[in-house]
């Protein structure tokens, strides 16, 4: 008995390695790539070391201590938040994948907190398993782990029961397990889950709970080991329309006319400058400094919505410019339109307001900026942007937008791609890559 679970175990490592060495392939020359935790990710950690040493040149920002130790080991260098705010791809494992929607549960292996602040770094977030960890709905075999304050975590466990769970602490050697920062995790079987989304907002409420593992709509690829090879599975947001427009985002001061008109001379495509679409009410307002409501902001946002739909019409590429502060405001403009992307602009306050200051002939005064600020609802996951910090030169953020695109799959002229150009290297649900080693 123990021989044929030894063997099991076995087939099951070859599958995860063979799944964590078809991820590898994304990385890139001087890439800045996300280190997950587990066994599966340690698969990747190993795949990465031997691309070392074959020449690659990237660095590492791991999701745990243990993975710290073991890139150290393969002399693989490591950065920190310090040096890089966003990462370009990460490469983890997962629990329990959901089929179509690709939603995840993680944090068995006890670094869920670091583990999602890596992830909402990241540009990508490719993951890795074996065929065993997909379900039809998440919970269907693993619980939910939360990491809590251990301060009130009784309190914290009761508000968690309320919500339906039935809760197990986390214990290591007898005692109750302690994650790399210091709290504590509770398991949680809310058995088969029927929206992730809102069970994981519910959760992330209440008072004492640090994080939940929950990953919602955040992995894009996932690569799948299983006795017939090494598939990916794509989210529905990688199958977008062509030919792309985007919608550059921002509050006021972020660089978006400066990055637009960066990348229309760079591509080709038509802009269009969203702010020349305000009605003129909308434009006395702000030059008298009064904000904008969201009853003035209606017609402005159909009029770029309108602009977006005539690039569709005509086949067209396109990008225009709308600070598009609120998701309900997005919604309006994106909506079901799969060409419209998102690029949001990322910025600190205080370098805003000092652009802000050495701005001239602008109807939007300095004085509003707090107002934008105060309004702005940063991108979800589910919105899929392209979120891209707006504080390098605009020559290099218009590189980074470009590259985040994936400039080869991308026609430099504004005319219809053609079917050739649509079929990119994106492979299909069910695309053998590489068998696993027996």
């Amino acid at each position: 008995m123990k021989t044929a679970a030894s063997s099991f175990d076995t087939d099951r490592d070859a599958l995860k390695r063979a799944a964590a060495e078809a991820a590898v392939q994304l990385v890139e020359s001087d890439m800045v790539v996300g280190l997950g935790s587990g066994s599966t990710a340690a698969f990747a950690v190993e795949a990465l070391a031997r691309r070392l040493r074959q020449g690659l040149r990237f660095v590492g920002i791991p999701t745990s201590e243990r993975t710290a130790a073991q890139a150290k080991a393969a002399n693989i260098p490591l950065t920190s938040f310090g040096e890089h705010r966003q990462i370009d791809l990460t490469i983890d494992g997962a629990d329990e994948v959901e089929r179509g929607t690709l939603n995840l549960i993680k944090g068995l292996g006890g670094a869920l907190l670091r583990e999602k602040i890596v992830a909402a770094a990241s540009h990508r977030l490719a993951i890795v398993v074996d065929g065993t960890k997909l379900v039809d709905r998440l919970g269907e075999r693993t619980p939910v782990p939360v990491e809590v304050v251990a301060f009130g975590l009784e309190a914290t466990r009761e508000s968690l029961e309320v919500l339906g769970a039935s809760t197990h602490m986390r214990m290591s050697s007898g005692a109750p397990f302690v994650s790399d920062s210091g709290n504590r995790i509770l398991d949680c079987d809310f058995g088969p889950i029927a929206d992730p989304a809102r069970l994981d907002e519910r959760i992330r409420r209440i008072v004492g709970v640090v994080e939940s593992g929950l990953f919602i709509s955040r992995a894009d690829p996932v690569f799948v080991a299983d006795a017939a090879g090494v598939h990916r599975l794509y989210s529905a947001r990688a199958h977008r329309g062509s030919p792309p427009i985007l919608v550059i985002m921002g509050v006021s001061g972020s660089g978006k006319s400066t990055i637009a008109e960066e990348l229309a001379a760079r591509l080709g495509w038509p802009f269009e400058e969203g702010d020349t679409l305000h009605p003129e009410s909308n434009i006395a307002k702000m030059h008298a400094g009064i904000p904008l409501t969201d009853a003035d902001r209606g017609p402005w946002l159909e009029r770029v919505a309108a602009w977006i739909d005539g690039q569709r019409t005509k086949k067209q590429a396109g990008i225009i410019t709308c600070s598009a502060l609120k998701r309900a405001y997005r919604q309006i403009i994106i909506g079901d339109r799969p060409e419209a992307r998102l690029v949001y602009l990322r910025l600190g306050r205080d370098l805003i307001a000092e652009r802000l200051l050495g701005r001239q002939g602008h109807f939007m005064p300095a004085a509003l900026l707090k107002s934008q600020i105060d309004t702005l609802e940063e991108p979800e996951p589910s919105e899929d942007p392209l979120t891209i910090d707006a504080g390098a030169p605009p020559a290099q953020v218009a590189d980074e937008v470009i590259r985040l695109l994936h400039p080869g799959r991308l026609s430099p002229q504004p005319e219809a791609l053609g079917s050739h150009d649509r079929q990119d290297a994106r492979l299909e649900e069910g695309t053998v890559l590489r068998s696993p080693r027996p």
